[in-house]
């Protein structure tokens, strides 16, 4: 349930100019503290739990490192696989200086990645972070279904904005702004315009100013 598990690597290999996904993990993270020494407006929280199986995904990631005034951080990159090991007290200042907060990530099993939502738990905690207020949060996803599948007719009978629910009722706790999602449907049956349309897509809406409350 993965939203770019499935497409088909040869065809996209064969593409060429334009996508550049064939990146690493280690590559796509740079060092974080070296990035945070600056005031980046822009914060990006990616994860994906299947790293080595993702293209859309790691397309969207080398548009995100490359973006002005942005630090991207890939969070089983800078924590592996431990939903406990985060620290709590360096990524919430890392919210200080920003104005946005994006979160990127495929809906696995309509829901956020467990690494991004224990994230949440630890990072996040019981109360609202009170270095959010203010501050825009924008979801980057990406979905195996189809836009049919994501409406009321179709097979989930839900739009990828209710889908995304928990997410705007986050916002709204922690005194965010909830911007509209920049949602990539059907991803698992992308080709190479499509991804190349993703990236032009993402590079738009970064260089558009962070929407405060």
């Amino acid at each position: 349930m993965l939203g770019d598990s499935t497409i088909n690597r040869r065809n996209v290999v064969k593409a060429g100019a334009g996508i550049a996904i064939s990146t690493t993990i280690s590559a796509v993270t740079r060092d974080a503290h070296a990035q945070a020494a600056g005031n980046a407006r822009t914060l990006i929280i990616a994860s994906h739990p299947y790293p080595d199986r993702s293209v859309v995904n790691k397309a969207l990631w080398e548009v995100a490192r490359e973006a002005d005034d942005t630090l991207f951080r890939n969070l089983e990159a800078v924590y592996g696989d431990d939903m406990r090991g985060f620290d709590r007290a360096a990524e919430r200042k890392l919210y200080e200086k920003m104005d946005r907060l994006v979160m990127m990530f495929p809906i696995h099993w309509f829901n956020l990645t467990p690494m991004l939502k224990a994230y949440m738990n630890e990072v996040w905690g019981v109360g609202a972070p009170p270095e959010l207020r203010g501050k825009e949060l924008l979801v980057v996803t990406t979905t195996a279904g189809d836009a049919k599948a994501y409406s009321g007719e179709g097979r989930l009978g839900f739009s990828i904005e209710e889908v995304l629910t928990p997410l705007r009722a986050s916002a709204r706790y922690t005194g965010m702004t909830f911007s509209k999602p920049l949602a990539f449907l059907g991803a698992a049956g992308a080709g190479p315009d499509a991804l190349r349309g993703y990236q032009e897509a993402l590079a738009t809406r970064l260089r558009e100013e962070p929407k405060k409350a």
